[in-house]
């Protein structure tokens, strides 16, 4: 009866660290998963604050401009949580061409619309560690380059 006894107690002894490793895994994972997201969601915050902010300002040479001239791109991030975020803006090309598909085609016209095409990118980190980076592509139609 004490060998029964003590055979069953080894047995749930055994079993119960079992569960605890798992149960540690899956709180790893899970705060993982936490970080994870979180960097993802600041770098999509700050590019979507920086889209909002500057919303109808895209144009060519628009980000050359310096801060204290009026109409200058606004690189301020709303707040972030646990960590830090770096956002960079290119512009990719200013072009006349046409774009598949466009009904305002500038073949053989004297006010032609030139499309410029920019690069959004917000770089995130996490104090926990971790990285995620978002880019968001913007067109912009213009007179000329």
């Amino acid at each position: 009866m004490l060998v029964v006894g003590l055979v069953m107690l080894a047995v749930m002894t055994v079993l119960v660290i079992s569960m605890l490793r798992t149960s540690i895994r899956e709180l790893r994972i899970g705060g993982a998963n936490q970080v994870s997201q979180e960097t993802l969601a600041n770098a999509e915050l700050a590019v979507s604050h920086f889209l909002n902010v500057n919303s109808g300002r895209f144009a060519p040479g628009f980000l050359a401009l310096v801060a204290p001239t009026p109409g200058a791109p606004d690189y301020s991030l709303p707040p972030i949580i646990g960590g830090a975020v770096t956002l960079t803006a290119t512009q990719i090309q200013c072009s006349s061409g046409t774009i598949p598909g466009n009904q305002y085609a500038n073949a053989g016209r004297q006010n032609a619309l030139f499309v410029s095409t920019f690069n959004i990118r917000g770089v995130s980190s996490s104090l926990l560690g971790g990285t995620a980076s978002v880019n968001q592509g913007v067109m912009a139609f213009s007179a000329g380059c």
